[in-house]
């Protein structure tokens, strides 16, 4: 990756920031391994993104993306702004383990990712599923023993 001469000066917007990302997630890809399938895959990008990244061929990607795709990598979240700015990649003390690839992985293993249990009337806030989405296991199963718990009061009512 470039040496920047002074992080402090490097616009994270400029097309120097964004290369400076995708050469960082390249090599971090290459390091697991993986395709630019299966990275994608993995952070819930699709393929024409990430291949976008990689290139640092856009001036912004949505904050869904951009999480996809540290949660992807087994990065911190602020990863992406320090590189941008200037700073180095996730060193191998700050990367956690990457999620499995979800088409590797046996149907009984997968995430839920559905809420067709939902019926129209019940429905939940736009971008709520995708906010669900960026949650941790765990936090999932939080929230959906909360609206289970608040369907079956509903339930109860009529």
């Amino acid at each position: 990756m470039p040496a920047v001469p002074d992080a402090e000066q490097l616009d994270p917007g400029s097309e120097q920031a964004w290369k400076r990302l995708g050469d960082a997630v390249k090599d971090r890809r290459l390091a697991l391994g993986w395709t630019q399938q299966e990275a994608a895959d993995r952070s819930g990008v699709s393929l024409a993104t990430w291949r976008l990244i990689e290139l640092g061929g856009r001036e912004r990607y949505q904050e869904l993306t951009l999480h996809g795709l540290m949660r992807g990598l087994g990065w911190p979240r602020e990863s992406v702004d320090r590189i941008r700015t200037g700073g180095d990649p996730p060193g191998p003390d700050e990367v956690t383990e990457p999620p499995p690839n979800p088409k590797t992985q046996p149907e009984s293993e997968r995430r839920r990712r559905s809420f067709e249990y939902l019926v129209p009337e019940q429905s939940l806030p736009a971008g709520f599923a995708r906010k669900y989405l960026d949650l941790t296991p765990e936090e999932q199963g939080m929230v959906q023993g909360y609206l289970e718990a608040l369907f079956a009061r509903h339930a109860d009512r009529d």
